[in-house]
């Protein structure tokens, strides 16, 4: 900032309308607060073409919050924002990154967007910014050229910054640059050919300093790619809703299948938090929208309207959208205007599951009333805040369960291990046990898992590294473990242990978890399973499997569980004996 001569006189925007002259009230303020900054020095064009203070809207003040949330917890602001078409969150992250950019010595922003255009868009939304700022406040700048804005003095006595900008054709963009502010553009959108060299190279110029920030941001374009990856696999997340109170607000989890040194944070913005996506009853407006129609809502409105708590403005808006701004098509709107995560990317894919009813079910979900991890020396389960087994009912000793196990190898990078508890006699679902193991301590886990739910039936995948996680359980003599029938040459019969899935069988199993699904016969509870349906498909070929990059191993191991329990021995006075007897089991 350069240096202020005489006290400036501003109109603090949060303090309706009092004059300051105290300069270093004044600095602090500005310095500390973007909210504060942007809408006493910065200016953007309005939607009628005029030019006006920079005051944030309902979406980029929760923004705001939840960068605060972030530091509080003492962690690096690392975003990957999936957004709504025009919420302003492009907008939002171009004002900070010049406030931060230009309120402090030795800082260097960077904008990368998919294509010239919006480029030299967003570019010229930062020299509109230079060039509004109040004259006290205005950084001294040595170049403005296309590519570049340099703060400093000819003399090197200025704030010695920068703010540079490119488009996402080179795949070196960034080599050798110190960069402090990263703004990501429509990444969805970049030549997927360099897409990933391309962040590779820039995202090493960035440290791993509590000053530093990068944003994604960018609308949706189809199930595959860095940014539908990236976010996926964020370790924090961060979803907009609207309060009681109409107040947009935002809630956090963590997201269970994400590696735990992972660092960013997925943001995910519906197009119902943005106060100006609304188009009031005719009565009260001029859309010409007639009144008796704005009412009458079709059964996917109905069920929109229940899932979101919708108003009828926001469904006219909707309805005027889906017609005018996506000819009609309502994979458009969804993939342009989301509810939520999943549907932005995947309502082109061909999920071999109704995807409305997933997406319904999914904001039915609950959260697990409690969470565990096991000492797998002793058995002991422990509760912990975010364990690996998620429970929603604890075992009752009246009752019968199965555990289905879908077994991975274990290693960082690689597939997740799961195990599905399910009620036999009413096929819900009780628990899920998701995590990285090796094999043979996975059956160890199974064995303890068991033991917990009555001496449950276990039904591990014996598939590739399945048979490793028998062996163990066969070692530690556990009482109950599925077994098949199978003809071997010379047509002889023969008991394998496990479940074997096959490209037919696997079908099988499938089809019988959609017929579930579909008959709301499922007794499914867990969000992240929900998750896995939504990008499960059917390739060209016939093969069952997740969307390129996604995970789908909670699938397989409830569709194993759901397809294997009809075929368990029946529920007798013995079987009961032997669940309550397992204090004599070791």
């Amino acid at each position: 900032m350069s240096k202020i001569s005489s006290p400036p006189i501003l109109t603090h925007p949060a303090k309706s309308g009092r004059r300051y002259k105290d300069v270093e009230v004044i600095e602090q303020e500005l310095c500390s607060d973007f909210s504060i900054y942007a809408a006493s020095c910065l200016k953007v064009q309005s939607v009628d073409g005029q030019l006006v203070p920079f005051s944030l809207n309902e979406i980029q003040h929760v923004l705001e919050q939840i960068i605060c949330d972030i530091r509080a917890q003492g962690r690096l602001v690392r975003l990957i924002i999936l957004k709504a078409r025009r919420e302003g969150v492009s907008t939002w992250a171009a004002g900070r990154f010049f406030w931060k950019t230009t309120t402090d010595f030795n800082r260097y922003g960077v904008l990368i967007t998919h294509e010239h255009e919006a480029t030299e868009f967003i570019f010229n939304m930062t020299r509109r910014f230079q060039r509004h700022v109040p004259e006290d406040f205005k950084p001294a700048q040595l170049h403005n050229n296309k590519k570049e804005i340099e703060f400093n003095r000819a003399a090197g006595m200025g704030l010695d910054g920068a703010i540079r900008v490119g488009t996402a054709g080179k795949t070196d963009f960034g080599s050798g640059q110190l960069i402090h502010y990263l703004h990501l553009s429509e990444v969805a959108k970049w030549p997927q050919h360099n897409a990933t060299d391309l962040l590779t190279s820039i995202l090493q110029c960035v440290p791993d300093h509590i000053d530093t920030e990068i944003i994604f941001e960018s609308t949706a374009k189809g199930p595959a790619g860095e940014f539908y990856e990236r976010f996926f696999g964020a370790r924090y997340i961060y979803e907009l809703y609207r309060e009681t109170n109409g107040r947009p607000a935002f809630k956090s989890r963590i997201n269970e299948r994400s590696r735990p040194n992972n660092v960013y944070n997925a943001i995910f913005i519906p197009w119902f938090v943005f106060d100006s996506y609304r188009v009031p009853p005719l009565s009260s407006n001029t859309q010409g929208v007639d009144d008796v129609a704005a009412i009458e809502l079709t059964d996917e409105e109905r069920s929109m309207k229940e899932s979101y708590e919708l108003d009828d403005a926001q469904i006219l808006w909707r309805r005027q959208a889906i017609e005018n701004r996506c000819k009609g098509d309502l994979l458009t709107f969804k993939q342009e205007y989301p509810s939520n995560a999943i549907e932005a990317f995947v309502t082109t894919s061909t999920s071999v599951f109704n995807t409305q009813k997933i997406i319904d079910l999914m904001a039915e979900a609950k959260e697990p009333v409690y969470r565990y991890e096991c000492e797998l020396a002793t058995g002991v389960w422990r509760l912990v805040k975010e364990g690996s087994l998620r429970v929603w009912e604890e075992a009752d000793k009246n009752r019968h369960y199965l555990i289905s196990a879908d077994v991975s190898e274990g290693l960082e990078g690689g597939d997740y291990s799961c195990a599905e508890v399910i009620e036999r006699s009413t096929s819900k679902q009780v628990a899920e046990w998701h995590g990285l193991i090796e094999p043979d301590l996975f059956g160890l886990l199974l064995t303890h898992l068991g033991k917990r739910y009555n001496m449950a039936w276990l039904i591990p995948e014996r598939n590739n590294h399945g048979l490793t996680t028998i062996t163990k359980i066969v070692e530690l003599n556990y009482p109950r473990i599925y077994t098949e029938m199978v003809l071997t040459p010379p047509i002889k019969p023969r008991k394998r242990l496990g479940w074997l899935s096959t490209r037919t069988n696997k079908e099988l199993i499938i089809n019988n978890l959609i017929a579930e699904i579909r008959d709301d016969s499922h007794g499914i509870v867990s969000r992240e399973l929900f998750e896995e349906m939504m990008t499960f498909v059917k390739t060209q070929s016939g093969q069952y499997t997740a969307e390129n990059g996604m995970h789908d191993d909670r699938v397989m191991a409830i569709a194993i569980g759901k397809f294997v329990r009809a075929k368990l021995p029946p529920i007798t006075q013995s079987s009961l004996s032997l669940s309550i007897s397992i204090e004599a089991w070791t």
